[in-house]
């Protein structure tokens, strides 16, 4: 994951966290780790799909603005439940968010991460190929029908 608990908590605070995690029980005082850590996986595997082709993921010492992609993706999903509807705010972050990850996968944005290596194996017109067998050349094979 590129973002925990913790940083959840730093960015929105953590009554905002408990409301988002707890929903139905407004008289929560802690956060239910294991739903938030979900959205954070969520969030994480998303980013990756956009990043993928130009990056090796996942990223191991993720930049602060991954680590905060992270977390608003993951807000707008917590807060996106059948009995609740993410906020005005928390969608255009999460479109914002979305449009820089698409901007990444354009190769319009750069992070400062190892990007992923081409090696040519596998893939359609990754350059000349060679043959194991000769190949002879005569006038015969040469001419025009």
């Amino acid at each position: 994951m590129y973002a925990t608990v913790s940083d959840m908590i730093a960015r929105f605070g953590e009554t905002q966290i408990i409301r988002l995690s707890r929903p139905e029980d407004r008289t929560a005082e802690t956060v239910d780790e294991t739903k938030v850590n979900t959205a954070l996986t969520d969030a994480t595997a998303l980013i990756d799909g956009y990043i993928r082709g130009r990056y090796l993921v996942p990223i191991v010492a993720p930049p602060a603005e991954i680590v905060r992609a992270t977390c608003i993706i993951a807000r707008y999903d917590l807060s996106d439940t059948e009995r609740a509807s993410p906020s005005e705010e928390m969608a255009k972050g999460r479109a914002d968010v979305i449009k820089w990850l698409e901007s990444i996968s354009k190769e319009l944005v750069n992070l400062d991460v190892p990007t992923a290596q081409v090696t040519g194996r596998d893939q359609v017109g990754s350059g000349p190929r060679i043959s194991d067998r000769g190949r002879m050349m005569t006038s015969d094979n040469l001419r025009f029908s």
